[in-house]
């Protein structure tokens, strides 16, 4: 304010009318930003106090805190809440905490929220814009319903035998490194980046090397922006009706490129071997196969295989490095794993199948624990797509039910770790601790407490082949190798950089051989 009062003052001194009409709307935009800041004041809904320009968000702004903090710090400030309003810069936009709500707008009324809060512009990103978590409108539907039969659990039975072939050369090359000090997510990322292009396009992606493979880099690259998708991001938060105006799309061009030359070379190498039985039947393999039966574009078919690459080699590995590095902190759960996979494999005549590996009760635990404590997705963020009702969840001095209308285009924000780290329903959150989901001890509730994968019609579609790769991984590690804490390790701090939930410094871990 005091630099735009000086650049006024001068203005003034060579153009009195023109100085006092931009006094007069500076004050005016002042005036309008301090009124839209008392709505949720009118509507009687609690909320953290707003800062002119950034309204609650600018700390995750400059990236000083993740939004995932943010939340929690919301969350903890109004313990007795349902839903907490925030502003999203200038946008009025509410974070629901009672797990019911959560649930009603996942499931129940999910016609009204049925978009997720990341708008993408064909236009710019035709591949993203065909992400079945990205696409809006009635579009979801039909990129959901390509991908869901490449998904289903008889498709990772039948891709598991290309998973253990995988995970044999991760082990292989772990033996190569015993003692050395590895970042747990980066040694993670080698067996699923591997894994998911194997599964994918039945190729090798040469990441058991010393040196950093093609597709270790391109996965790198999806997760950068050039400086006009950076400002479009920005923009997107400020001012979403301008923001679609940039043409910036945010998928690098290197990595568009890459994916359609990749994907374009498959389909014209098995078109030319048809006949041959010599095809695999991989994801990608799946996805041709439902060209002709669902009219699918080649963009859309590429389209799927960026999914599957993107999906299947990130997450999993924020997932198989916090799973490790929490055996690794505790030795005692590491053996009683151990003991239960040696168990079930000398049942199955010392073979492991996919079927022997669902068997595992404690390993399955151990993977929905990890989830809890580390979440890849630690929060949820949808729009409301048709006005609704929202109860407040307590009366007025009448005995009125207390509610509010949510408007048409309002932000809504599902804080997942706030929720799985209240000790409401989950006593000592902090503490890794597996058993907490055996049958004894599991919490029940009437809505939603425990969302990694998301809920209702949009849920994670490749949950069942995250968490097999994550399991399989663990299991053949274990049997060779005892991890432990590695020496240069540091107490766990979110990266407030980073998309996927991660450890700042990293998380350091050692294998040794048994």
């Amino acid at each position: 304010m005091f630099v735009t009062s000086l650049l006024l003052s001068g203005l003034f001194y060579y153009n009195p009318l023109i100085a006092v009409a931009a006094f007069a709307l500076v004050g005016l935009l002042y005036w309008l930003v301090k009124h839209n800041y008392k709505f949720w004041d009118i509507d009687g809904v609690p909320h953290p106090k707003p800062t002119l320009v950034t309204g609650n968000l600018g700390p995750t702004l400059v990236l000083k805190k993740h939004i995932c903090e943010l939340a929690s710090d919301w969350y903890n400030a109004y313990p007795d809440k349902p839903f907490v309003g925030y502003f999203k810069m200038f946008t009025p936009a509410i974070m629901v905490k009672d797990p019911v709500l959560v649930k009603n707008i996942l499931t129940r009324d999910f016609e009204c929220f049925a978009n997720n809060d990341f708008p993408i512009d064909e236009k710019y990103d035709p591949l993203l814009a065909n992400h079945p978590f990205m696409v809006g409108g009635a579009g979801w539907k039909r990129s959901r319903s390509l991908l869901t039969p490449s998904f289903s659990g008889t498709k990772i039975k039948q891709l598991f035998p290309i998973m253990q072939s995988v995970a044999d050369a991760f082990v292989a090359f772990i033996g190569r490194h015993v003692g050395q000090e590895f970042e747990a997510k980066e040694v993670a990322v080698r067996f699923t980046t591997q894994n998911v292009v194997a599964c994918t396009f039945s190729l090798d992606a040469d990441c058991f090397t010393e040196q950093e493979s093609e597709f270790r880099r391109m996965g790198k690259r999806v997760f950068d922006v050039s400086h006009m998708a950076s400002i479009k991001t920005f923009t997107v938060t400020l001012l979403p009706t301008v923001a679609k105006w940039i043409p910036a799309p945010f998928l690098l061009k290197e990595v568009d490129e890459w994916i359609r030359s990749l994907v374009a070379n498959i389909i014209i190498k098995r078109s030319a071997t048809v006949h041959d039985g010599s095809l695999q039947e991989d994801l990608m393999q799946s996805f041709l196969k439902n060209r002709d039966k669902n009219n699918t574009t080649q963009t859309e078919i590429t389209a799927q295989a960026l999914t599957a690459f993107i999906e299947g080699f990130e997450t999993s590995s924020a997932v198989l490095g916090f799973a490790l590095h929490s055996l690794a902190k505790h030795p005692e759960m590491q053996q009683k794993l151990l003991d239960e996979v040696r168990k079930h494999i000398d049942a199955n005549d010392g073979r492991l199948d996919f079927d022997v590996m669902q068997q595992m009760e404690y390993l399955d635990w151990v993977i929905l624990e990890t989830l809890r404590m580390y979440p890849p997705a630690t929060t949820m963020h949808k729009v409301c797509t048709k006005k609704y009702i929202m109860r407040k969840g307590f009366r007025d001095e009448n005995g009125h039910d207390m509610s509010i209308y949510v408007h048409e285009g309002t932000p809504i924000l599902i804080p997942i770790l706030a929720i799985h780290m209240d000790p409401k329903y989950y006593p000592e959150p902090q503490k890794f601790d597996p058993e907490r989901f055996s049958p004894e001890r599991k919490v029940v509730h009437s809505g939603i407490i425990y969302l990694p994968f998301g809920e209702g019609p949009r849920m994670c579609l490749g949950m069942r082949f995250a968490q097999t790769q994550v399991k399989l991984a663990l299991v053949q590690l274990l049997i060779n190798y005892r991890v432990t804490v590695g020496p240069t390790d540091k107490p766990f701090a979110i990266d407030p950089r980073s998309f996927v939930y991660q450890a700042k410094d990293g998380l350091r871990i050692v294998f040794e051989k048994r």
